[in-house]
């Protein structure tokens, strides 16, 4: 088995990694865990020169350019240089100078060199004519396009995004490899219960839960206004601070729909206060337009949430199992979407226990890793 070495432009130790941080910290963990060489590599100016590990899995930190920060480190670009002729490279994210430098040394070396995307390239984030819509498609054209037609492989989350980069004209083997999910911890009944009343709510009323960034592309505006019309409570889980002017904009459209006293911002959760949020919700909802695969969602299926989702948030393959409710984009839609499984908790319940198999299953972070070992080997088939 190769050494492998996971490049990703952030990646804070353990536990507090989030999104494709966490994402790439799990997958590396799970490699390990099945005896491969691997490694996390990633600028980090607080750390730099320093290895720290992690239940056996290293996280080395290099230093970052001055220029460029975190997207750029001449110093780990180097360090990339001497490894040996046998060793694989995983890089992540897209818009970053740092998987530049990835694929020249990759190039240059002739080593073997997967980059994943995490959903980044979906042609709706910058079909616009805005200066950013343009930067981005420049950006592509030039530097992520040729770069990923150099790569052994891709690694794509769902089939739709598969599409997607083959629509962009990426010609690499392209493999459909899915985020997982350790199993999460949902707290007692009374934990539940204790975090309503600190909401003034008694057991008896519906509760819709948001747990993400709290930031546009969430559409939580939607949900807000889906709510309203339901009579249900809506909680929000997430950093209030992360963009203030959209935060005001949401607490402003609660106030127009009637449902102020409705929504109830519980701020950053950490794991423990998670688990009390999943106690005390009947069901989940998320109305992003674009998720190359959020881990909220999985992590919501795998507390047995009832979990409805819109169709920005790519889960067709889990509707399609049965493990969700994928609607369309939009308050009435989600609505529609939401009424049912509040109307009966014991449909909601069946729903839910229908999530949680089905992310046990092909979201196991174990039968993930070996998937990807095979791709890596040149045994994992692709599309």
């Amino acid at each position: 088995m190769p050494p492998i070495r996971h490049i990703v432009y952030e990646c804070l130790p353990g536990a507090y990694a989030g999104g494709v941080q966490k994402m790439v910290f799990e997958l590396a963990s799970a490699q390990r865990r099945l005896g491969a060489d691997v490694e996390i590599w990633t600028p980090d100016a607080i750390r730099a020169g320093s290895t720290e590990v992690f239940d056996g899995l290293p996280v080395r930190y290099f230093y970052p350019d001055p220029l460029f920060g975190l997207a750029r480190s001449h110093r780990l670009s180097r360090e990339l240089a001497t490894l040996p002729a046998d060793v694989v490279l995983h890089a992540h994210n897209t818009f970053n100078p740092l998987n530049v430098q990835v694929d020249r040394v990759a190039t240059a070396r002739g080593l073997k060199v997967f980059f994943n995307p995490h959903g980044a390239l979906d042609p709706a984030l910058f079909s616009g004519w805005d200066f950013k819509s343009l930067k981005k498609r420049l950006y592509i054209r030039f530097f992520t396009r040729p770069k990923l037609n150099r790569a052994t492989g891709i690694f794509a989350l769902t089939s739709l995004e598969q599409a997607q980069l083959a629509s962009l004209g990426v010609r690499s083997p392209i493999h459909i490899v899915p985020n997982g999910i350790r199993p999460v911890t949902v707290a007692s009944s009374e934990a539940g219960l204790a975090l309503r009343a600190r909401h003034g709510l008694s057991s008896t009323d519906r509760v819709v839960l948001f747990v993400g960034r709290i930031t546009t592309k969430k559409r939580i505006e939607d949900i807000i206004r889906a709510i309203a019309g339901l009579g249900v409570h809506l909680f929000i889980a997430g950093n209030p601070d992360a963009e203030p002017g959209y935060t005001a904009l949401l607490r402003a459209e609660a106030a127009a729909a009637g449902c102020a006293s409705r929504v109830h911002w519980l701020g950053f959760m950490d794991e423990a206060a998670k688990a009390a949020a999943y106690a005390a919700a009947d069901t989940f909802v998320h109305a992003s337009e674009s998720e190359g695969m959020a881990l909220a969602i999985l992590e919501a299926m795998s507390a047995g949430l009832p979990v409805v989702a819109t169709r920005g948030c790519y889960m067709a393959e889990a509707a399609a199992a049965g493990a969700l409710v994928e609607c369309a984009a939009g308050p009435q839609a989600i609505a529609e979407g939401l009424r049912p499984l509040l109307a009966d908790l014991d449909k909601a319940r069946e729903q839910g226990k229908r999530g949680q198999s089905y992310v046990a299953t092909v979201h196991d972070w174990t039968a993930i890793a070996r998937r990807s070992l095979q791709i890596y080997a040149g045994q994992g088939g692709h599309v």
